[in-house]
């Protein structure tokens, strides 16, 4: 299936019916990282957005563990 990311508008193939094809799989995801991208994207990314998340997940303090741990400093 084509999808578009949700995140730089580039379109992508998804393999939802066959999750293990997927390129998605290809990519390993820091905890929390899918949580964050369902809550701010409500789709799929496309591979290398998956990986710029993954990459900037902590760097920019998108992690709400740390963003609270701060809050609380």
């Amino acid at each position: 299936m084509k999808k578009i990311c949700k995140r730089c508008s580039v379109p992508f193939s998804c393999r939802e019916d066959r999750i293990d094809l997927c390129s998605c799989r290809k990519v390993t995801l820091v905890s929390g990282v899918r949580d964050y991208i369902k809550e701010n994207y409500g789709d799929c990314l496309c591979p290398k957005c998956l990986k710029e998340a993954n990459a900037s997940y902590y760097a920019f303090d998108v992690n709400p563990a740390f963003l609270q741990k701060n809050k609380n400093s």
